[in-house]
């Protein structure tokens, strides 16, 4: 009997199928490009090295109120639900099924010999009643863990949905940012049309007076007309686009687009500073990665439940109660009832099932390897990406910042040569033009830089501690 019991808590203890390894990944040991100076790495709250309080408290609105957090946080309590109801089939299923029957029928007697029973009819009727209570109990041991190997899968995808709630909120929180940065880089853009705008409605307003007193040409007075026309249009074109990324934080925020609005707040700091000590193997961290992989360990786990499909099932039941045909003697001693069975099942034949039963689970597994794996190049790709993006435009910023300070000289240079009268009015617009168009460029490579700071956070899926960013305008 002692041997019984150690060979049956061995085979209790069996698992079929193949280990499951956790991948390694091979990283880089660093990044092509290189950043400038080294920080700490932090993940939570990210959005604190931007040191924007109105977007910190954006982004707290956003995790407290988006509807698609939400249904993520649904999907994490339906997995472990599901988990739940896989590991209720661990243990033993007890229930009771109390009844009661009242039959009268009419039978019909055979073999019965009249000589010895003359009163007994061939054909009689027969009442019977019966009063049961029994409390039944089945338990399907599980010898080859096909039931552990489905529990296991469920509780691991309910990780990969924990996993995925997190990113959800990556991507929701950079979302979020890409649309605050970009809303602010129309600001900034905003106001210095703002200012173009006044001083297009002064040099007209010049002009025109030059012109009613014949120091200038009519086609001078056109030209000044036609220019703040331009500016003008140019300036509803960024209200415009402001209004659409506004509606797009709203609608983030869980927040009707009708009652939301955001002052203006030009953007002129300086994107955080990169880390130049960033360790490549960080990204392993992304919560999409690590969705991927708990997906994986999840499908893995049934390949060892299709190949318990080979082997036999053995199901232990009993039932203990009362069962009496007299109600005054059920629920006594002598009413008592106890059955114990044990049944053992084993397919000898079903055309090949259990063998398509582990193909598919392995290439499920196959599957779900092959999109970690994908996901993993994506990852590096995005991270170098970004890192490529951050370094050029900063190279890009400083080339422009140079070319505005070099336009808007000589547009102060053509002004005066235009009181003087040595060029025409269009030269002096035409200078105008270019200062104006160099400004708004170094404002868009500024807005980019920062769009590349916030892809960088995403493909590392958190950010960083970082210097001050210095204000410059």
């Amino acid at each position: 009997m002692k041997r019984l019991f150690l060979l049956f808590c061995f085979l209790a203890g069996c698992h079929l199928g193949p280990r499951y390894e956790a991948p390694d990944p091979v990283v880089p040991e660093e990044w092509k490009s290189s950043p400038a100076t080294a920080s700490d790495v932090q993940f939570d709250n990210w959005w604190d090295i931007f040191e924007d309080e109105e977007l910190a408290c954006l982004e707290k609105q956003v995790i407290e109120n988006n509807p698609t957090l939400y249904i993520a946080l649904e999907k994490v309590a339906e997995a472990r639900a599901v988990a739940g109801v896989a590991k209720s089939t661990l243990y033993p299923q007890v229930y009771a099924t109390p009844s009661f029957n009242n039959v009268d029928e009419l039978i019909k007697l055979y073999g019965v010999p009249q000589s010895f029973t003359p009163k007994l009819k061939t054909l009689t009727r027969v009442q019977e009643q019966s009063y049961q209570l029994p409390i039944a109990m089945t338990y399907e041991v599980d010898l080859w863990c096909k039931y552990r190997g489905t529990y296991n899968a469920a509780a691991i995808y309910a990780q990969a949905q924990d996993e995925a709630v997190k990113a959800t909120m990556l991507t929701l929180s950079t979302e979020l940012a890409s649309h605050y940065f970009n809303l602010r880089t129309l600001d900034m853009q905003i106001d210095l049309l703002k200012q173009v705008l006044q001083l297009r409605k002064e040099t007209l307003s010049l002009v025109h007076s030059r012109y009613e007193s014949g120091l200038v040409s009519y086609l001078d007075y056109l030209s000044s007309e036609k220019a703040l026309a331009d500016t003008d249009a140019e300036y509803q074109e960024s209200v415009r686009q402001r209004a659409l990324f506004e509606n797009s934080i709203a609608a983030l925020l869980g927040t009707v687009a009708s009652e939301f609005h955001l002052e203006p707040s030009p953007l002129w700091k300086e994107p955080p500073v990169i880390p130049s000590g960033l360790p490549s193997d960080l990204l392993i961290r992304r919560p999409d990665l690590a969705q991927a992989e708990r997906n994986m360990a999840s499908f893995h786990e049934w390949i060892g439940v299709a190949y318990a499909t080979y082997f036999p099932g053995i199901t232990l039941t009993s039932h203990l109660g009362y069962s009496s045909p007299e109600l005054s003697r059920f629920l006594t001693w002598t009413g008592r009832l106890w059955q114990l069975g044990v049944d053992i099942a084993q397919v000898i034949f079903n055309a090949g099932r259990n063998r398509s039963y582990v193909e598919a689970a392995f290439a499920r597994f196959n599957e779900a390897k092959g999109s970690y794996e994908q996901a993993m190049l994506g990852a590096f790709q995005e991270v170098e990406d970004a890192l490529n993006y951050i370094e050029q435009y900063a190279l890009q910023s400083t080339d422009l910042q140079n070319a505005y300070r070099s336009s808007q000289d000589f547009f102060s240079l053509s002004q005066l040569r235009y009181t003087k009268g040595l060029v025409n009015h269009l030269d002096t617009l035409s200078a105008q033009r270019a200062a104006l168009d160099a400004k708004r460029s170094w404002m868009n490579a500024l807005g980019r830089r920062y769009q590349a700071s916030v892809q960088l956070i995403k493909a590392l899926g958190g950010g960083w501690q970082s210097c001050s960013p210095q204000t410059s305008k």
